[in-house]
């Protein structure tokens, strides 16, 4: 099994489950409001820096997995593409293996 992290902005949310979904993962977890800094700024929520992240958790099969990252690989490559590459794109995607105890 492996863990997939997907960190991205709030606004994602849709376009990310959309994703997932159309390559069959059915399962995860979804943290809302997450506050931090990283390569994109400042999230805080707050009225000078008002984004806000999300981060979905799933636990998958190694193949789902790769499946899953090459999607993801995909829509950032989009997204910068858009931009021209003058953007950063809030959206970044972990994993590693996992086992599962209980």
């Amino acid at each position: 099994m492996r863990t997939l992290i997907i960190v991205a902005r709030d606004t994602m949310l849709g376009d990310l489950e959309e994703l997932l979904h159309k390559n069959g993962v059915t399962a995860y977890t979804i943290l809302s409001n997450v506050m931090g800094k990283g390569v994109t700024g400042r999230v805080y929520g707050t009225f000078l820096n008002p984004d806000i992240n999300a981060i979905i958790f799933a636990v998958l099969p190694p193949e789902q997995a790769d499946r899953a990252v090459s999607a993801l690989k995909s829509l950032h490559t989009e997204r910068k593409d858009a931009t021209h590459g003058q953007q950063a794109i809030p959206l970044k995607v972990f994993s590693f293996p996992c086992e599962e105890n209980v």
